[in-house]
């Protein structure tokens, strides 16, 4: 563990440098030597190194290649373009044949730097880049022995990999995006590359605002004719900045829908509002097909969800103008019997009229018209008891007093009632889906 904290701590240090533009100590030699054992252990050293030759005595061996990558933050994760860059840094090492030495004939100098260009590195090459394809390591990179052979390489680099993003329960969407490195060049026979630990260390981590990194893994397999190993980050996104961006204002735009019902006929806004909220909605659906990948393998359930909406939205449109025509007839057109009984059926009208004391229907017969009058009278002196009169005076009273405006006034309550419930069930199952799928 200290091991691991101290690897950390030396990769940190290099980061800063990078950062403030400052190079690597080029101090050849640690405690112990002097400046002319350090001079002279390096000339003995790559007096006759080939940098192009594999660093094993037997050339049908494997050179062994264990990478630990060292996470220090998540610098961009761009679902649109499938960008997923990490500022890292990578400790690298294998045995270096060549590069063994006694350390009593160098005045006890047990490790040295040398520079990156001189020696025999592990070109490994990013295999899914965003940018141009380029080799891991810079000149600026030093290369740190020890008297066993042992090379240790820390390069530091911001590593910029596409990642395919599935976004279908957007916004509680997990991604897993993989960082893959091929040692291109070498058969599967000559370079090895191994993890050094099955998972990537996270000790200097800074968390991302909009991401939980949720779990790493380390893995090795073949890339062709390579060898290759694999950094795998499962990520989580925190859906509170879209809940509240996104998914809320959808749930707004639909409820505002429902508004135009309750609308009086009287204000001429009925028609503009629609037209208005619908517009919003397509203007809204544009915005969030912006933030998410252009893919149709799988189409992100919000996209449905906005789609149903702007169906409702557009339905609502059409009933109230067929409402407002409904309103706008001459009282004087009678309203057919089948309406009547719609409404009826709807108001519950006749159930409670059934209940309406004799008192009361006197004060309406009174309200009614002659012509009215002279056929209830007639249909009363065929009614054969009681019941059947007081059936017939509610029916005909009914038909007097549904007009036009009311079977509007019925129409936007029913509406009402009806966009409201496909308004609530289209937002809760879309939360039911978008939930259950991403626990």
């Amino acid at each position: 563990m200290m091991r691991k904290i101290g690897i950390a701590a030396i990769i940190f240090d290099t980061f800063m440098c990078c950062v403030t533009g400052a190079s690597l100590n080029d101090t050849k030699t640690v405690t112990g030597a002097s400046l002319n054992d350090t001079k002279t252990l390096l000339r003995d050293l790559l007096n006759s190194y080939n940098k192009n030759v594999r660093p094993v005595h037997n050339q049908s061996e494997i050179v062994n290649v264990t990478v630990q990558l060292y996470v220090k933050s998540i610098q961009e994760f761009n679902e649109v373009s499938e960008v997923f860059s990490v500022v890292a840094g990578f400790a690298i090492k294998w045995k270096d044949e060549s590069m063994k030495w006694n350390p009593a004939n160098y005045g006890g100098a047990y490790q040295m730097l040398t520079s990156y260009d001189d020696v025999w590195v592990p070109e490994l090459i990013l295999t899914s880049p965003s940018d141009d394809v380029e080799s891991l390591g810079a000149a600026w990179n030093r290369i740190r022995y020890y008297a066993d052979g042992t090379a240790v390489w820390i390069p530091v680099k911001l590593v910029k990999s596409t990642c395919t993003v599935d976004v279908e329960i957007y916004p509680f969407d997990t991604q897993t995006c993989t960082l893959s490195y091929s040692a291109m060049g070498y058969e599967l026979g000559e370079v090895s590359i191994l993890p050094e630990t099955e998972e990537v260390d996270i000790t200097l981590f800074s968390e991302h605002p909009m991401w939980d990194l949720v779990d790493t893994t380390a893995t090795s397999e073949s890339f062709g004719y390579s060898s290759q190993v694999s950094f795998s980050f499962k990520l989580k996104r925190r859906p509170a900045y879209v809940f509240v961006n996104v998914v809320l204002p959808i749930l707004f735009l639909s409820v505002l829908n429902l508004l135009v019902f309750l609308l009086v006929p009287e204000s001429g806004e009925r028609v503009s509002y629609c037209i208005t909220v619908l517009l919003s909605i397509a203007v809204f659906m544009t915005i969030v097909s912006a933030m998410l990948p252009r893919t149709s393998k799988p189409v992100p359930i919000v996209s449905y969800k906005l789609i149903v909406d702007m169906v409702i939205s557009a339905v609502i449109t059409v009933v109230a103008i067929l409402n407002l025509r409904i309103y706008s007839k001459d009282p004087e057109i009678p309203v057919p019997k089948w309406l009547i009984g719609i409404y009826r059926f709807w108001t519950c009208a006749v159930f409670r009229k059934r209940k309406t004391e004799p008192l009361g229907m006197r004060k309406l017969f009174r309200k009614t018209s002659k012509a009215t009058r002279i056929q209830t009278v007639k249909t009363i002196s065929e009614a054969e008891n009681e019941n059947d009169i007081k059936r017939r005076l509610s029916e005909l009273i009914d038909e007097e007093q549904i007009t036009w405006k009311k079977l509007s006034y019925m129409v936007d309550g029913v509406a009402f009632c009806l966009f409201g419930l496909a308004t609530l069930c289209s937002f809760a199952v879309f939360l039911a889906i978008v939930t259950s799928r991403g626990n």
